[in-house]
């Protein structure tokens, strides 16, 4: 029987781990052993790691267009691989913490979403 749900908080888990995990569409189970990501039954899930939380921070910082000096500051943070938490400092300075958080949390939903959605599956809010 192939699976088409996963638990919303199995997904999210797997998004914010370190490590690559699949989805068995024959067991509906989240694994992260090596060898299961050559078998056609698993799908790679969504990672929010290094790569695609600065993809964020940048998106964010466009979206900042009636702040032009900000998006200057901001571009220097990125321009030097300066750390995140100088970055989120600014935010906070500027009262934009909040705001940074909220398109984050919103933007990931939309990576899980679409990813969801590419994949056929859908997911259970309720853990189930």
């Amino acid at each position: 029987m192939e699976h088409n749900r996963i638990a919303y908080r199995d997904l999210h888990k797997a998004a914010h781990d370190g490590k690559p995990s699949w989805f068995d569409r024959e067991t509906g189970q989240v694994i992260q052993h090596e060898v299961a990501h050559g078998q056609p039954r698993c799908i790679e899930l969504p990672r929010f790691d290094d790569t695609a939380e600065q993809q964020m921070r940048v998106a964010f910082t466009h979206s900042l267009q009636e702040r032009p000096d900000l998006q200057e500051k901001i571009g220097e943070i990125f321009a030097h691989n300066r750390p995140v938490e100088e970055f989120e400092e600014i935010l906070k300075n500027e009262e934009l913490l909040h705001e940074w958080k909220n398109y984050r949390e919103m933007s990931r939903q939309k990576v899980l979403n679409e990813w969801c959605s590419q994949n056929g599956i859908r997911f259970d809010t309720d853990g189930t």
